[in-house]
């Protein structure tokens, strides 16, 4: 895909559709076009801007309705989203996200690097290598094996072998780590800029925000080995801690893709849900039962009200276990962008009518954030003994998800930290509370909350009843997709959604 640097925001909704369920399929291991040499400048925007748009993807949709942070709960004609949350994702259902992962972003990614160096670019390089591992280990993280090295060559290679998924993570840090003296080089023929969607401006005020990313994305990955190989972890995360590797230190450092109030530039997130699946994507009643046991003042930045005239003010969240109805709180400005109140007409069972209420879509899709890293440290001082105090990262994962939510009154934040920011009791207990938090924190970041759930069991949510779902336990990674088994022989089996990552050993 070929973007023309002055009008890479213009097109960002028809890139955004190339991640919704209605995109033009590809089929991945097919050259897509007769793709002719383009400036190195003009292929980053592309990557950044399908990467942004990853995050308000089908993948952002499965894993989050899996994790009970979304419901699909409808009276809309569509039961896509319903579907996806009672388990019902088959192999039909990722052709198109995994074509967009592998045709577009990683076949960009797969052009650029070698250009970039070719012509003396080496900070491109290493901009376009850290996004290369960010990309891979989500798409690890989904499916387990995955092309990797013989991936995106096209015509080249059309069936691509699968690689093992462990070998693959530990080629990850080597390529961050390339990435990194990339960007670390003295000279540079040309510079990523403001027109790189992530991390615009000028590269002297930017390159630190790709090294940070870059440490905290290796943290991350590290942190998925805590079942699997305890030891490795601990030992690499000291390692890193120590070695003075700068990390994301504020909420400005965020990972993520920024949208505006504009047509065809606005967070996919609120075009899907308001437009051809309006009334289908709900805030499930997992995350707003545990946020409102908690009088958490987040609710109001992440729901509406429900009742909506409720005095004090109350939220429900939906599930695919209710009957087919509106009446829920509707996701708010955290992920939907700046809100309009209209002329609000509150319906009988207390929802409101479509229209009442509209959302800019200027919010972000968040792939990595300085909460996050936060939470990291913590769980990583518990139960690795790496450095620092657990404690004082759970409390600034905290205090940082409640900035992000535009709360910064300490007489708000402060008195909920007092109250759910003391780790208590059994390592496991301490723990648990951990993951909860960063489970409401990472609210609508990409994967990782199911991540979570899959190496810690925590949030100790509740699998849906055969009765409804397709198993009746939580899914743990999903199908490789039809295209790839009708045309690369290669592929594996893979009989359900039950098999695992290989970093996924609890029991």
């Amino acid at each position: 895909m070929k973007l023309n640097k002055t009008i890479i925001f213009i097109n960002l909704l028809v890139l955004g559709g190339l991640f919704n369920s209605c995109e033009k399929f590809y089929d991945v291991n097919e050259d897509p076009s007769n793709i002719k040499e383009v400036p190195t400048a003009n292929i980053l925007p592309s990557i950044t801007v399908n990467i942004g748009y990853l995050g308000g993807s089908d993948l952002f949709r499965y894993s989050g309705l899996i994790m009970q942070q979304f419901s699909g709960q409808t009276t809309n004609t569509s039961q896509t989203f319903k579907e996806y949350e009672r388990y019902n994702i088959n192999n039909s259902d990722v052709n198109n996200q995994w074509s967009s992962i592998y045709s577009t972003i990683l076949g960009d990614i797969a052009r650029i690097i070698p250009q970039a160096e070719a012509e003396g670019s080496p900070h491109y390089a290493g901009v376009a290598k850290i996004l290369k591992a960010y990309v891979f280990q989500i798409t690890v993280d989904a499916w387990g094996d995955v092309p990797y090295s013989e991936a995106s060559k096209f015509a080249n290679n059309l069936y691509p072998k699968y690689d093992d998924d462990e070998a693959i993570y530990l080629d990850l840090i080597k390529t961050i780590d390339a990435g990194i003296v990339d960007i670390n080089a003295p000279t540079s023929v040309f510079d990523p800029n403001q027109n790189t969607s992530i991390y615009a401006g000028n590269w002297v005020d930017v390159k630190t925000n790709w090294i940070k990313f870059a440490n905290t994305l290796k943290l991350r990955i590290y942190l998925h080995y805590s079942q699997k190989n305890p030891a490795f972890a601990a030992s690499q995360i000291a390692a890193l801690v120590n070695s003075g590797a700068v990390f994301m230190a504020s909420n400005a450092d965020n990972f993520q893709m920024k949208f505006l109030a504009e047509a065809g530039r606005q967070n996919p997130i609120n075009s899907i849900e308001g437009g051809q699946f309006r009334n289908a994507f709900f805030p499930n009643k997992t995350i707003v039962n545990m946020m409102n046991a908690k009088s958490d003042p987040r609710r109001s930045s992440y729901f509406i009200p429900f009742p909506y005239n409720s005095n004090p003010v109350t939220f429900k969240g939906a599930s695919v276990l209710d009957n087919a109805s509106v009446a829920y709180s509707r996701l708010n400005t955290f992920l939907k962008g700046s809100a309009t109140i209209n002329a609000v007409v509150v319906n009988g069972d207390g929802s409101i009518r479509d229209g009442s209420i509209t959302w800019s879509g200027n919010s972000p899709t968040r792939l990595l954030t300085f909460s996050e890293y936060n939470f990291i440290r913590a769980e990583a001082a518990l139960t690795l003994n790496a450095p620092g105090v657990a404690q004082t990262f759970f409390q600034a994962g905290i205090r940082s998800s409640m900035a992000e939510s535009g709360i910064t009154n300490p007489a708000i934040v402060d008195p909920y930290v007092t109250s759910n920011g003391i780790l208590t009791g059994t390592n496991a207990q301490k723990l648990e509370q951990i993951i909860n938090e960063k489970f409401i924190a990472n609210f609508g970041v990409l994967m990782e909350p199911w991540t979570d759930w899959r190496r810690t069991g925590y949030p100790a949510i509740t699998p849906l009843p055969i009765s409804v779902a397709v198993y009746d336990k939580i899914p743990r990674i999903l199908f490789y997709p039809l295209s790839e088994k009708s045309t690369n022989p290669n592929i594996p089996e893979r009989a359900d959604m039950l098999q695992r990552v290989f970093w996924d050993t609890r029991q």
